[in-house]
């Protein structure tokens, strides 16, 4: 009992410490307000491209139905009704939409002749350039006229291969609407079969994955003042056992009180998971990462070496973990990463065991690395 209240004693002088500096109370102030921004920019209109919608007929039910489609919901794309066709060409000419889409008047008897003949010109789509996003962003345009599309096919089929051409368009709606079903094609599950969020923005979608790499560089940070500590000897009074680990509390002291600032800028942007498992998280990422940092430490001798390590290894936190996108580049090297672990176990339970166990070898690690690092500083 006495040696965990010297412990929490200690902690406690730590983190006075660090709060007494005021870039560390601005970086905890400026984590739930950077979050805080996010959620509230994620409510305006935005996307990573943007796409004008122009009807040459504005009384075409077809082409009204397909332009409520896409502007219904949320979507990476921002569409953008304008006025007319020469608006939609306009926009494109002067960067202020990346594409235009122009639904042709007659847009069922367009795709008619489409299914009949294999070729019509239903939309016309005006771009500055031809990219892998203009091309994926055309799916959502056939998704939009999608409903009318298969009508038409499910009605040249009906005509050409049964002889159905006397039947009206009413009978055959009919028909076609009792052969189609309400129910997703798609669901979208967790690893451990829940159901998975999947209306959120994608503004604060890698809210998360920022956070787990500032609070990395938070306890990079605190090694950095380790390194003039340990030259003006600050802590040279305290038992070798002691001056091994208190680097380590030292960097856990700078990162527990932004993991709070965490935790409270992912519920503002709305990217928490429930609190009993995201305290859970915490509680096992926030050692491992003051175990990380004091690791590296440990195998830098120098302190030039050890902050020319922090932006090379916030690249690679960044691009190995998935912060943005999961490239599941050199699978070897992102298991080294506290934040590969923390981002994997927010929904894979297994990989939650994984943080469990990746703690305990670093803990081994750092045991063993601060025991070499402190008998070649006494040679």
């Amino acid at each position: 009992m006495r040696q965990l209240r010297r412990f929490f004693r200690w902690y406690a002088l730590l983190t006075k410490r660090l709060l007494r500096r005021p870039a560390y109370l601005a970086v905890l102030l400026l984590v739930p307000l950077f979050a805080l921004a996010l959620a509230l920019f994620s409510r305006q209109e935005s996307g990573v491209m943007t796409i004008a919608l122009a009807l040459e007929d504005p009384d075409d039910r077809a082409a009204c139905a397909a332009v409520e489609r896409l502007t219904e919901g949320e979507s990476v794309l921002l569409f953008r009704e304008v006025e007319d066709e020469a608006s939609a060409r306009e926009a494109v000419r002067r960067g202020q939409a990346d594409a235009a889409w122009i639904f042709s008047a007659d847009l069922v008897g367009k795709l008619d002749r489409f299914a009949q003949r294999g070729r019509a010109s239903a939309v016309t789509v005006l771009q500055r350039e031809d990219n892998v996003l203009l091309r994926l962003a055309r799916e959502k345009l056939f998704a939009a006229i999608y409903p009318e599309t298969s009508f038409a096919l499910f009605t040249d089929f009906l005509a050409s291969d049964l002889g159905a051409e006397d039947l009206s368009r009413a009978t055959l709606r009919r028909y076609y609407a009792s052969g189609t079903t309400a129910e997703r094609v798609l669901r979208f599950e967790t690893v451990e079969g829940e159901q998975a969020d999947t209306e959120g923005s994608y503004l604060t979608a890698p809210l998360r994955g920022i956070m787990a790499l500032l609070l990395v560089l938070c306890g990079m940070a605190s090694g950095l003042y380790c390194y003039r500590e340990e030259r003006i000897g600050s802590f040279v009074w305290l038992p070798a056992g002691a001056r091994r680990w208190l680097p380590t509390l030292s960097h856990a002291a700078a990162i527990l009180p932004a993991a709070v600032a965490a935790l409270i800028a992912m519920a503002l942007g709305g990217v928490t998971v429930g609190l009993g498992r995201e305290l859970l998280l915490m509680l096992l990422y926030v050692p491992s990462a003051a175990l990380f940092c004091e690791l590296l430490r440990c195998l830098c001798p120098r302190e030039e070496h050890y902050g020319a390590l922090i932006p090379v290894l916030a690249a690679a936190m960044l691009v190995l973990c998935p912060v943005f996108l999961d490239l599941k580049l050199l699978p070897p090297l992102r298991l080294l990463l506290p934040p590969y672990w923390y981002l994997r176990a927010v929904w894979d339970g297994a990989a939650l065991s994984g943080l469990l166990l990746y703690m305990g070898a670093l803990l081994a690690l750092t045991a063993l690395a601060a025991r070499l690092r402190q008998s070649w500083r006494g040679l």
